[in-house]
C-alpha cells in the first residue's frame, strides 16, 4: 500500500508537466472566490520590439541594481511536480553552464572561489510527495508539507531527538485535491511563529490560503481557518507558495488561471488575482478575513487591492533574500523561456510591477503590442535548450558554504540540476553549475533553515541538504 501510495504521489507531480485537465465535482472550502476579506461578489474577469535575448553573460534587458540596504524596504513605510504544461516540455536537454566567477582574493583568510566548490546533497528525510519546507521562527524546527496533504516535524522537541524519523503532526489530504497540478503546494509560519499557513488546492479545485493556530508542536487541523478563496477556471499554473515579507505582510503567488497561451486573459488583468503576487496583512486589527497593507498598489484604484505585482504566468517559487531584502521570483515559462525576476527592496519592491505576460515570454515578445510603462523584465533567462521548467530558490545566507554567500540558489524541475546565480554591480547575471542533481522530473522545492543553510526537495520522496565537500 505505501509502494502504491508513492508511486502516486510521484505519478501526480509529474502531471504537473501535463496541461489542461477537466475540473470535476467538489465541496468549495471556505469564502466565497475573490474579494477582500473573502466578501462574495468579486469574481475574476476573464507595442515595441522585444529586447534582445538575455544569455548569462549579458547585461538584463531592464537592469536594476542589486539592492544593499533593507531600510527603506517596506512600500508603506509604518508542480507540484512540474508546475509547467506541456508545451513546457518541449526541447528539453540538460543544462549549460556560464563560465565560473573568478578565483577567489589572496591571504589566510581567503574563501574558495564557486567554482573552487564541491558541493554535495546529504539526505535528512525520506518522506512520501515532499513539496515544501518551512522553517519555523523562535525554533530550530523544520517542517515538511507533502503534495497529498500532510504536514511533518523532521526535528521533533525542538532539535532535542536528533535523528528520529520524521513525525506527522497534521493531515488535511481530505480536503486537498489531487492529480494535474494541484495538491497542497506550500506552508509558511507567522513571524512569531504561532500559526502555519497554507497554501492548497480544495476538492473542487479552486486555490485556498488557510491559517492554522499552533499547539506546541503541532498545528490544529480542527481550528484551520480559510483566509482567502480563488476560484481556477483550469487545473495548472495555482501558483502555491507563500511567505512573510520583511514588511510583516503574507505574500502569496498565484498563476494565470492554466491552460496555455493565457487562454483566459488573465495576464494583464488587474481586477483578478491570477497571475499575480498578492500582498495582504493577514492578522487586521479587526480580527476578521484579511486586511490590505498601505502601499498597495491598486488599492484605490478599483482593480484588486491585494495586487502587488502582475503579469505572471506561473511564479511556483519565490523567496526574500534575508539580508537585503531583495524579492526574487522564478517564473515559469510557456514555449522555450524560464525567467528570474528581482523586486529590490531599496526600490520599495517595485509597486505595480508588471512581469510581462503574455506581451513577453521572458524578454522575447509573445503576444500584443507596445510596452507598458510598468513592465519589469527579468534579471535571468534561460531557454528550453537548459531545461523546461525553472524552480526557484534562495540567496544563500547561511555560515556552512563560504563560497555560496550572496548567491541565488535554484534549478530546473525537467533536469534536476542545481545552479547559483550570481549578479554583478552592473546587474549582469552570471549561471554557475553547482554540480549536483536531483532525478529528473522531480525538483520541486527548496528550502530554507533559521540558519540560513538550503535544503532541496525532490518528489521522489527526498529531502536534502545543500553541503560543501
Amino acid at each position: 500500500m505505501r509502494l502504491a501510495r508513492a508511486t502516486a504521489a510521484l505519478l501526480a507531480a509529474a502531471l504537473l508537466l501535463v496541461g489542461g485537465c477537466s475540473v470535476g465535482p467538489g465541496d468549495q472550502d471556505g469564502p466565497a472566490a475573490g474579494g477582500q476579506n473573502g466578501v462574495p461578489g468579486v469574481v475574476p474577469e476573464a507595442a515595441v520590439t522585444a529586447p534582445l535575448a538575455l544569455r548569462t553573460a549579458d547585461p538584463p534587458a531592464s537592469s536594476v541594481p542589486a539592492s544593499t540596504a533593507l531600510a527603506s524596504a517596506t512600500a508603506d513605510e509604518s508542480r507540484p511536480a512540474g508546475p509547467a504544461d506541456s508545451a513546457d516540455v518541449a526541447g528539453e536537454t540538460q543544462g549549460s553552464t556560464a563560465p565560473p566567477q573568478t578565483s577567489a582574493p589572496a591571504g589566510d583568510d581567503a574563501v574558495p572561489s564557486l567554482a573552487e566548490t564541491r558541493f554535495e546533497l546529504v539526505p535528512v528525510a525520506e518522506i512520501e510527495a515532499p513539496i515544501a519546507l518551512a522553517a519555523r521562527p523562535g525554533t530550530s524546527q523544520r517542517y515538511v508539507a507533502t503534495l497529498t496533504g500532510q504536514v511533518w516535524l523532521l526535528d521533533p522537541a525542538d532539535g532535542a531527538d536528533a535523528g528520529a524519523a520524521p513525525r506527522l503532526v497534521a493531515d488535511i489530504g481530505s480536503r486537498v485535491s489531487q492529480g494535474c497540478e494541484n495538491g497542497l503546494l506550500g506552508i509558511t509560519f507567522s513571524p512569531d511563529g504561532s500559526q502555519l499557513y497554507l497554501s492548497y488546492t480544495d476538492t473542487a479545485r479552486n486555490s485556498r490560503i488557510a491559517v492554522m493556530p499552533m499547539d506546541g508542536e503541532t498545528p490544529q487541523t480542527d481550528r484551520r481557518r480559510v483566509l482567502l478563496a480563488l476560484d481556477q477556471p483550469a487545473c495548472n499554473h495555482n501558483g502555491g507558495d507563500l511567505t512573510f515579507g520583511p514588511d510583516g505582510n503574507l505574500w502569496i503567488g498565484f498563476g494565470d488561471g492554466g491552460g496555455a497561451d493565457d487562454i483566459f486573459g488573465q495576464g494583464q488583468d488587474r481586477s483578478t488575482l491570477l497571475a499575480t503576487m498578492a500582498r495582504i496583512d493577514p492578522d487586521p486589527a479587526s480580527g476578521q478575513g484579511y486586511g490590505i497593507p498601505a502601499g498597495n498598489p491598486f488599492a484605490a484604484s478599483g482593480e484588486a487591492p491585494e495586487v502587488w505585482a502582475y503579469g505572471a504566468r506561473n511564479p511556483w517559487r519565490f523567496s526574500f533574500d534575508r539580508r537585503t531584502g531583495d524579492l526574487w521570483i522564478a517564473d515559469v515559462g510557456q514555449n522555450r523561456i524560464e525567467e528570474i525576476h528581482v523586486l529590490p527592496a531599496a526600490e520599495g519592491w517595485l509597486p505595480g510591477a508588471n512581469l510581462g505576460w503574455p506581451l513577453f515570454e521572458g524578454n522575447e515578445r509573445f503576444s500584443g503590442s507596445g510596452a507598458p510603462a510598468d513592465l519589469v523584465f527579468p534579471v535571468y533567462t534561460y531557454t528550453h535548450d537548459d531545461g523546461c521548467s525553472v524552480t526557484g530558490g534562495y540567496v544563500y545566507r547561511g555560515s556552512a558554504i563560504a563560497a555560496l554567500e550572496g548567491t541565488y540558489v535554484f534549478g530546473d524541475y525537467c533536469t534536476g540540476d542545481l545552479w547559483g546565480l550570481v549578479r554583478g554591480p552592473d546587474g549582469t547575471a552570471e549561471r554557475i553549475d553547482l554540480g549536483v542533481s536531483v532525478p529528473r522530473n522531480t525538483l520541486v522545492s527548496f528550502g530554507e533553515d533559521a540558519g540560513g543553510e538550503l535544503y532541496v526537495l525532490s518528489a521522489a520522496g527526498t529531502v536534502y541538504r545543500l553541503a560543501a565537500q
